[in-house]
């Protein structure tokens, strides 16, 4: 290639969920475009994407995140792969949970999000893998809500991106190269130097670490935080796909991996990954976990569901990490003061595809969803300390299933 079609093209730092949606869309919209992928890892998938248990709850209390998690909905049925669309439920068993389920169930109405109550006689004939009578207990049944695969997703809007010329390639971005205020490429753990024009961070959990490398860029609230995910044994029978399930009372969620159960939980004290490694994961860390992970199972599941009531609780238990910022709202847009710098992070796949459709749009200059964009510009957290920014980002760990409306 020569050096001037370096310069002109489109670098996306990051070849999980986001950063491959992103570049399928530009392709698509944009075949002209010159679009070199970068990530330490092509082979396997190894960030955020890599270990997401895969929820796709669209009702939102924060109105521009119900409208993302809609369009990625729309764009990830469009692939026949990664996703099925089994209805989500919360569960609530107190008087005060129970009417915030109401109070769910009208604003997700008035969302134009089709949803309803069900009473613990509908409850039980879902066959879902839950322990008791269920008395006392409501749901608030989402039915087109579903599961992804993130994983598949990922590989799907890669491999099609790749169909429209988009190149992938292994490598290690060490710093952001810049001339005065316009980036002008990225140079590599090798030492090279790759030109280009427009540089996009869809870069997750590492984004902080790497922007540290880059003195002239503002740094931006992007904090990793490891959290708890754990599976069942393997199931020796067959049974019925059901709704993923959540207890926002107990922080507690859960779903059907086709043949075992997962459960997450975010009851317990966020813990900030300060120096995220290789991939998006961390020993698994008893003293913070395991007590967590025993009241998200105690009277909760059914001895069929595979889970045991003390460590190892199943077959496989994962240390994530993931991004949360100090509103649970992502950064997506470009970077004030930088020219042709672009963010897209702390990005959950439930709002992936739909982020990269409108980062797409800004990207070309085409007509885009102002309000939303405004709402996730990343500097809208300028003239407040990275001390207290990190502080109130962590706060917003265990209100993540908050049902307040």
């Amino acid at each position: 290639m020569a050096d001037k079609d370096h310069q002109n093209q489109t670098i996306i730092i990051g070849a999980g969920i986001v950063g491959s949606s992103l570049a399928y869309f530009l392709s698509q919209s944009s075949p002209e475009t010159n679009i070199l992928v970068l990530d330490r890892s092509i082979s396997d998938i190894v960030g955020s994407t890599g270990y997401a248990p895969g929820f796709i709850g669209q009702y939102n209390e924060k109105p521009s995140l119900t409208k993302l998690a809609i369009d990625s909905v729309k764009e990830y049925t469009k692939l026949n792969t990664g996703f099925s669309r089994v209805g989500g439920l919360e569960l609530a068993s107190t008087d005060a949970g129970i009417k915030t389920l109401q109070s769910r169930l009208d604003a997700s109405e008035k969302a134009g999000l089709p949803a309803r109550l069900l009473d613990e006689t509908e409850i039980v004939k879902l066959e879902l893998p839950i322990a008791g009578s269920n008395a006392g207990t409501a749901a608030l049944f989402f039915p087109d809500d579903g599961v992804a695969e993130p994983k598949v997703l990922c590989s799907a809007y890669r491999s099609m991106a790749s169909e429209n010329g988009v190149r992938f390639q292994e490598a290690s971005v060490s710093e952001i190269v810049m001339a005065g205020d316009a980036v002008t490429g990225v140079r590599l753990e090798s030492g090279e130097i790759v030109s280009c024009s427009k540089l996009v961070l869809a870069t997750g959990i590492w984004t902080a670490s790497l922007l540290r490398k880059s003195s002239d860029i503002p740094s931006v609230p992007v904090v990793p935080v490891s959290h708890p995910y754990i599976y069942s044994r393997v199931r020796d029978h067959e049974v019925s796909p059901t709704p993923f399930m959540r207890w926002p009372e107990s922080h507690v969620y859960a779903r059907d991996h086709g043949a075992r159960y997962g459960v997450g939980t975010y009851d317990h004290a966020p813990q900030h990954v300060s120096s995220p490694g290789h991939t998006a994961t961390v020993p698994w860390q008893d003293e913070l976990f395991n007590p967590a992970v025993t009241r998200a199972i105690a009277n909760r599941f059914s001895a069929d569901a595979g889970f045991t009531k003390h460590p190892p609780f199943g077959a496989e238990k994962i240390g994530g990490v993931f991004s949360v910022t100090p509103d649970n709202i992502p950064l997506l847009g470009p970077v004030a003061g930088v020219e042709g710098l672009w963010m897209a992070v702390a990005i959950w796949v439930t709002h992936a595809a739909g982020c990269a459709r409108l980062l797409e749009k800004m990207i070309l200059g085409e007509a885009y969803d102002e309000a939303i964009a405004r709402d996730l510009h990343p500097g809208r957290f300028e003239g407040r300390s990275g001390e207290e920014l990190e502080v109130t980002a962590l706060k917003q760990y265990n209100d993540i299933y908050s049902t307040d409306c």
